[in-house]
């Protein structure tokens, strides 16, 4: 057996078309990527000299023929082409290569979104009907594509078969899987991942393809970190990784210094740059010109830096243990007194709806009712909930929620703005009730994520207050509670205000 791998084919690569970082489990002795080239080419897929040598790296095979990447992760940016990596990998699977055994093969497709997984279909199938010698192997021709609200996917006269899915808590159940693809891998809940990849359990020479972008906060992306990070690392001895990212951008230090106008990074980090339709210099030019810069660094360029391994796991004074101690299935906020916090993200790309309410005589109980993106649900949505809890207080950071004040006036929804003062006194109250084991609330895991990556930043002279600690790691839905919870103690403590007190109306 080897003790490294042997280097993979050279191919013609234009400009800066290799991947910056690729690594191969050493157990590498061939591949069999040529045989998946060579089916592709003969369905009509013309492959970027990049997307061959990746096929050719994620088709490595060792001395017994076995794949040596069971796990296979490309972080590349979107436009590129990466559909042309897919799609070879899933047609080799499903018409080469039948098991040692005899039985069937099953190859699923997953993507976050239906509308996401039903195009890859149509892409494939659009593929495999305009080749007359992939067609007669399905069964019974056109009777073997499945394509309706309740499957699609193709199946041979062998029995094997692709299928297509959104990924959920039960994709997957009620089948075995020999091979899986995860598109959109940024958007991966572990919970999916969970009854994805025990389908694979019992199955032998499994292998995984995971393609996608960098996260953005809103992203549910722990896992695809894992495969990056494995990937990077070299940790696990059956994970291959490749990235086409501009030097430095796996370094926290390095990170934030690459520069975005210089184009021979646009290059390191756009294989398809120049040979793509769509993807040209004026397309990097306006993204740069009209993004904002981290939005740019982020899904042009690829830039993910590696946590820091430094980083200390208590960001602020608030007692992890003890928020986590006092989760409590029970304690769902409804009723009389509940309190609406609103939170945004910076730019005002989402936004967070946070409830407090008076528990007992010491507890107030906190829940986070929704995130999602964007900002012009939130009137509709606070209306509704204003309405189906009595009228119920709403408070905000007025700085914060500047982007929604004028659809919150024009809905007529009252609101509470806080104060520097109150922000930081809201701050202080929310640590010392949750230390206190004064804060029951359900299980979220997205506020216990919000809450252990939020460090704090001064205000002024009046206190602290939530600051992000890592750019990807939302903090809004640590806002949204503590602004509740403040919202709880202060209507408790203050009479009844006159309506000019409270902005809004009536």
């Amino acid at each position: 057996m080897p003790t490294s791998s042997p280097p993979l084919e050279k191919r013609a690569l234009r400009g800066r078309q290799e991947p910056r970082l690729l690594r191969i489990p050493p157990t590498r002795v061939a591949s069999k990527g040529d045989e998946a080239l060579d089916l592709a080419y003969l369905a009509g897929i013309r492959s970027d000299p990049w997307q061959e040598t990746e096929i050719d790296a994620i088709f490595s095979v060792d001395a017994f023929g076995r794949w040596v990447c069971t796990e296979y992760g490309k972080l590349v940016a979107r436009q590129n082409g990466k559909g042309n990596v897919i799609l070879p990998f899933e047609l080799a699977h499903l018409f080469l290569w039948p098991k040692p055994d005899g039985e069937p093969k099953t190859i699923v497709h997953t993507a976050h979104e239906v509308k996401t997984s039903n195009e890859a279909f149509r892409k494939l199938k659009r593929v495999i009907t305009a080749s007359p010698v992939l067609m007669g192997e399905l069964l019974g021709g056109e009777r073997g594509i499945k394509d309706n609200n309740n499957e699609r996917g193709i199946e041979l006269a062998n029995g094997n078969r692709l299928l297509f899915l959104a990924r959920s808590r039960n994709s997957g159940i009620g089948f075995s899987v020999d091979v899986l693809v995860v598109d959109e891998a940024q958007q991966t809940p572990m919970a999916a991942m969970d009854a994805l990849l025990p389908t694979m359990s019992a199955m032998d020479n499994t292998q995984v393809l995971f393609t996608g972008t960098v996260p953005d906060e809103l992203n549910d992306a722990e896992y695809w970190e894992g495969v990056r990070d494995r990937g990077r690392s070299g940790s696990d001895p059956r994970t291959g990784w490749s990235e086409h990212t501009p030097p430095g951008s796996e370094d926290p230090d390095l990170a934030p210094k690459i520069d975005i106008l210089d184009e021979t990074n646009w290059e390191y980090a756009n294989p398809g740059l120049g040979h793509r339709a769509g993807l040209n210099r004026e397309t990097i030019e306006d993204e740069i010109s009209r993004l904002d810069p981290a939005a740019v660094r982020r899904l042009r360029f690829s830039v993910w830096p590696n946590r820091r391994v430094e980083e200390a796991p208590k960001l602020s004074e608030l007692e992890l243990k003890v928020w986590k101690r006092h989760a409590d299935p029970a304690a769902a906020v409804a009723g009389d007194g509940v309190v609406l916090s609103l939170a945004l993200g910076r730019g005002g790309g989402f936004a967070t709806i946070g409830k407090a309410v008076r528990y007992d005589s010491d507890r107030i109980a906190v829940e986070h009712h929704k995130t999602d993106r964007g900002t012009l649900w939130v009137a509709g949505d606070l209306k509704k909930l204003k309405a189906e809890l009595g009228n119920a207080l709403v408070v905000l950071d007025p700085k914060n929620a500047a982007a929604v004040l004028s659809a919150l006036d024009k809905a007529k929804i009252k609101y509470l703005p806080m104060s520097m003062d109150e922000i930081a006194a809201a701050h202080s109250m929310f640590i010392e009730h949750v230390n206190a084991g004064l804060v029951p609330h359900r299980d979220q895991a997205e506020v216990t994520k919000s809450l252990e990556f939020a460090t704090t930043r001064p205000i002024g002279r009046a206190g602290e207050t939530w600051e992000q600690s890592d750019p990807t790691k939302p903090i809004t839905m640590a806002q949204a509670v503590t602004w509740a919870l403040w919202g709880v103690l202060k209507s408790e403590a203050s009479p009844p205000r006159k309506p000019a007190e409270v902005r809004g109306y009536a």
